[in-house]
């Protein structure tokens, strides 16, 4: 039991296929007794028959002498219902019972009859805790925007696409992985402070007092500067070592929309990857280095001259200080992969607007006639308009009046009715009706009422506040009607803005940050660029989309036969024939479909559960029991020592044989029995997740000992695997349902944005029974997620 997790949420609060010789000592979780030779009895007493079997084959382990894993059994509390750490504990017992991975080979096990008695007092405890818990238990905490989320909607709220986050604190990860679960997302005097200063700047920009600014524009047909840096030579014709770069040293806005459009021709080679990939960054050079952004990129896909546009706000890039540097002024560089391209012309003009005031300003400050005879008047209009909007839902009088007298207050003190007004709104935008995801608390359960369930449905699947469509579904009641949910939460999966969701939570569910954290041995892998990282993680994005909103099954992300490419994606893996920087799906048959197909084979999974240099074993059946089981195994002891070690022999033994040594240690055996065999079936995979035959080996500086993959693997429930390819098999034959459940866990704590509990187990069975019966397909789960009581109650 060294192995047990320490997380104490519903992951662990699963069903899962047990060994088949198990399969029969499994007892249903909600039964509330047992059911023995067809009559249901009594659960056991647990002083008179539980305790004496724990006794015998537990206490010397975890007990008064031994507790492996920090975990002691002999006083862990019997009452499930006042003790809910217990409860958790008391689940994870009836978890590695029902695998047979406790108590260990090496020691004595409970004969079946033993074990029945022990299940059958679990089932009838965690009953009970259910029961109890269920109608008190699990609610939605109040919960603070995210960084992404706060983004996202002040973006949506202004019609601004300017960065508003950049200034906050990073979210803290909760210890499910998730950045929106509300027990992890406080709040601090000096958070509050940026949120503040935030407001203040969104609203400078959104709400103009200045007549129509200037409007610059500039054609180039060649580069303006004729050296550049790092033997980058300014040219038209651009590719390897060669950028057309202009730089404006002074005829340009500091903020505001603005445009380039590039005219470009280029001839399209006829060896494979050779399409050409236009990219286009704005900066300024300091000095010796330049600052820069990448503003868009393009894929050229004919010989003829064509015109692309690209649109940014300048806000969001590196802007120089006027008149200071050596080399002063905004730079514009045009980049290429590829073919050779050619570029004819460059067009930037800058600040954009259609009408003056821009549509940003209009949208706050809106036309009345209130506003030329009773000024104060108007003020509350505006007032009462935007707390609607920022608010996410209808507001009360009273709290209109509340601001619209801190506005009467100010207003003296302000030289501008805009500046009495500004200050006004960014209070609005610092209170917790705005910075919070609010459901008013009730004495016991309730319903969500429309516009609460417009927000959770919109953080949910888009990371934002609801649209105009949503917010009129709630305000005429549609959204209360099981049709009408499906038919938003349909339509949301289609909109593009589910791209945030999709986004946001692969990265937090699969850790796709994980390899941005790894520094690439770039000796072990010449030429590996870190911009191939990005390309990992929208790999694994758009697989996800895929399935999504096609809604294809779940299946695909244990073994799929296709996979979802772009040309660097598709070189990587070595596979021929795709071309085009756009994700695309591509079909995996014969040797393909042997080695890729699956989350276990993307590049960004096992670049994320490697060392930078070679693959980490460990990391990886991490990886598989946490991510894609449910089933994290608790952290090692802080006096385990590495691997590595100062014997110069050692890092040329084959891993197998490390760990052998390593797991001498029988502290170190508990834990590595249940984690090292995932691990050992991924070893056909480097650190950057390309496919191997021959694990490289250290010689001392020299070239390295080239030593077969052994991918021999014989898994916790004791049935033996050779690589991937049975690896996917056999996850799929014998832990679907677990996979099924952890996934159904791992997306509801995700939509809730909290911690699962006890009481939502019930929910959490109907759930997977009915993910497991609908084919395990994704839109429906989310579809489900979003009708269920659980989603729809506070």
């Amino acid at each position: 039991m060294s192995c047990w997790g320490q997380s104490g949420t519903v992951e662990w609060c699963r069903l899962i296929d047990p060994p088949a010789h198990l399969r029969s000592l499994t007892i249903p979780l909600l039964s509330i007794g047992v059911l023995l030779g067809g009559r249901v009895t009594a659960a056991p007493d647990f002083e008179k028959e539980v305790r004496p079997v724990l006794q015998q084959y537990c206490f010397s382990c975890h007990g008064p002498e031994k507790q492996k894993g920090k975990f002691r059994l002999d006083t862990l509390s019997p009452d499930l219902v006042k003790e809910r750490r217990a409860a958790e504990h008391w689940h994870e017992v009836r978890i590695a019972l029902n695998l047979a991975e406790m108590p260990p080979k090496e020691k004595p096990a409970p004969n079946d009859a033993e074990r029945r008695i022990v299940l059958a007092w679990l089932d009838d405890a965690i009953a009970k805790v259910n029961e109890t818990f269920r109608s008190t238990g699990g609610r939605v905490v109040m919960r603070r925007l995210n960084n992404a989320e706060y983004q996202n909607t002040m973006r949506d709220l202004f019609g601004l696409d300017v960065t508003y986050a950049r200034d906050l604190p990073p979210d803290a990860v909760s210890p499910d992985g998730m950045r929106n679960n509300g027990s992890a997302l406080q709040m601090s005097g000096l958070q509050f402070d940026y949120y503040l200063k935030a407001a203040r700047e969104a609203l400078d920009r959104a709400i103009v007092t200045d007549s129509a600014p200037e409007v610059f524009e500039h054609s180039f047909e060649k580069s303006t500067e004729e050296r550049w840096i790092d033997g980058v030579q300014p040219s038209n014709s651009i590719g390897d070592k060669r950028e057309f770069l202009v730089r404006i040293k002074d005829q340009y806005p500091d903020q505001g929309a603005f445009r380039i459009r590039i005219r470009a021709k280029t001839v399209i080679a006829e060896e494979k990857n050779a399409v050409p990939y236009m990219k286009v960054h704005v900066g300024y050079r300091p000095d010796t280095l330049v600052d820069r952004e990448l503003l868009g990129a393009r894929v050229l896909t004919n010989e003829e001259a064509q015109d692309f546009e690209f649109v940014g706000q300048l806000e969001n890039f590196p802007l120089p200080v006027r008149k200071q540097g050596k080399f002063p002024g905004l730079v514009i560089s045009v980049t290429n992969e590829g073919a050779n391209v050619g570029i004819e012309s460059l067009e930037f003009k800058a600040p954009l607007f259609d009408a003056w005031p821009p549509e940003h300003h209009t949208r706050i400050l809106h036309d009345s006639e209130l506003r030329k005879t009773d000024e104060g008047a108007y003020g509350r209009e505006v007032i009462a308009r935007f707390l609607a909007r920022a608010w996410r839902q209808p507001v009360t009088e009273k709290e209109i009046d509340r601001f619209h007298r801190f506005f009467g207050k100010i207003r003296p003190e302000m030289a501008t009715f805009e500046e009495a007004l500004k200050e006004s709104l960014a209070m609005a935008l610092v209170s917790p009706a705005f910075l919070y995801i609010l459901e008013p608390d009730s004495a016991s359960a309730r319903n969500l009422n429309p516009y609460e369930l417009a927000s959770r449905l919109s953080y949910f699947l888009w990371s934002t506040m609801p649209d105009a469509d949503l917010l009129d579904a709630a305000r005429i009641g549609t959204l209360g009607r099981h049709d009408g949910l499906k038919g938003q939460v349909n339509r949301m999966i289609a909109d593009s803005r589910c791209d945030r969701f999709i986004d946001q939570f692969t990265s937090q569910w699969l850790d796709l940050e994980a390899g941005d954290r790894l520094v690439i041995d770039q000796k072990a892998y010449p030429g590996f660029r870190p911009s191939l990282k990005e390309e990992m993680r929208r790999e694994t994005q758009h697989f996800f989309g895929e399935l999504l909103r096609k809604n294809l099954s779940a299946r695909n992300f244990l073994q799929s036969d296709f996979a979802m490419l772009n040309d660097r994606m598709a070189r990587h893996y070595g596979i021929e024939g795709v071309r085009g920087r756009n994700f695309r799906r591509v079909a995996l048959t014969g040797e393909r479909a042997m080695r890729r197909g699956g989350l276990l084979t993307h590049a960004s999974i096992l670049l994320g559960t490697s060392t930078g240099v070679d693959a980490h074993l460990i990391k990886r059946g991490v990886f598989v029991r946490k991510r894609l089981l449910g089933d994290p195994p608790a952290p090692p002891p802080p006096n385990v020592p590495e691997l590595e070690t100062a014997d110069e022999e050692f890092g040329r033994l084959p891993v197998r044989e490390q760990l052998e040594r390593h797991l001498k240690d029988a502290a170190c055996a508990d834990c590595h029995r249940g984690i090292d065999p995932w691990g050992y079936a991924l070893q056909e995979f480097d650190a950057v997740g390309k496919w191997r035959k021959e694990v490289v080996r250290p010689n001392n500086g020299k070239d390295g000992v080239p030593l077969p993959v052994d991918a021999r693997a014989q898994l916790p429930d004791g049935r033996e695997v050779n690589g991937i390819h049975e690896l996917r098999g056999y996850l799929l034959e014998h832990r679907e349902e677990q996979f099924a459940r952890a996934l159904v866990s791992k997306l509801l704590t995700y939509a809730l944005g909290r911690s699962l509990k006890f009481s939502d187990q019930s929910v959490i069975d109907i759930l997977t029974k009915d993910f497991l019966k609908n084919d395990l397909r994704l839109a429906d789960l989310v579809e489900s997620i979003a009708v269920s009581v659980m989603f729809q109650t506070k």
